[in-house]
């Protein structure tokens, strides 16, 4: 299957800093979908859940494979650093896996359509 677009709001990032899970590292987002990404995901067969009354998915990378393109609204590449820690309004492209893997979702590109209220690009920096 090829690479469809979900959106909704950021509600984990693990793109600017890489989630370590028993020593296996990755690039994840975990997103509330909005209603139309909902019915697409349950449609393509993907794993979502359900927290506090929104549908949310997780898209992973391997983190080999380098960070997942970020784009912004006039879909100009950006740096990882302009996907805030949460609260974005985003659109990703995922890709669904394969065989075993179908219901997962792979993190493949992602755009941010609007920044969460008084959230700044997130710069390692300041920590």
């Amino acid at each position: 299957m090829s690479a469809i677009s979900l959106a909704g709001k950021v509600v984990f990032n693990h793109i600017t800093t890489p989630d370590v899970y028993k020593g296996d590292t990755k690039y994840s987002l975990t997103v509330a979908l909005d209603k139309d990404s909902k019915k697409l995901a349950e449609k393509s067969g993907l794993k979502t859940s359900e927290y506090d009354g929104a549908t949310q998915i997780t898209c992973k990378r391997k983190f080999d494979f380098g960070a997942p393109k970020i784009y912004n609204t006039d879909k100009e590449e950006v740096g990882v650093g302009h996907l805030s820690l949460f609260g974005d309004e985003v659109v990703m492209k995922v890709k669904p896996g394969k065989g075993d893997w179908e219901a997962f979702a792979y993190l493949e590109a992602v755009r941010v359509e609007s920044k969460a209220e008084g959230q700044e690009d997130y710069d390692q920096s300041d920590f």
